[in-house]
């Protein structure tokens, strides 16, 4: 693996951590699923939200669906091929949208 393969992985690793709530970097496993580890999908719009800043990679959030643990989604960060166009929820929306699902209507 390269260093800057290696950094982008710490990367998404601490933007997991960072959603999750985790104290470290390092209590995020690199092959489990997000939702296996704690999140749910609308921590994965905020995972997302992380994700779309480390990479010029245009991301669907399909695409977090479609690669759930922290290597395949380094990895989907890396690619250079297949992009994609803008289809995420904004940050402007995101609170919209946690407020709906905490009173139960998301």
């Amino acid at each position: 693996m390269t260093a800057a393969a290696e950094d982008l992985l710490d990367r998404v690793r601490e933007a997991w951590a960072d959603v999750l709530d985790l104290d470290s970097a390092g209590d995020v496993p690199l092959d489990a699923n997000f939702l296996d580890a704690g999140g749910n999908s609308l921590m994965l719009v905020m995972l997302w939200e992380q994700l779309h800043e480390l990479t010029p990679r245009v991301l669907k959030m399909s695409d977090l669906f479609q690669h759930t643990t922290v290597r395949a989604q380094a990895a989907l960060l890396t690619a250079e091929d297949d992009r994609h166009e803008f289809t995420g929820v904004g940050a402007r929306d995101r609170g919209g949208l946690l407020g709906r699902a905490q009173r139960g209507r998301a």
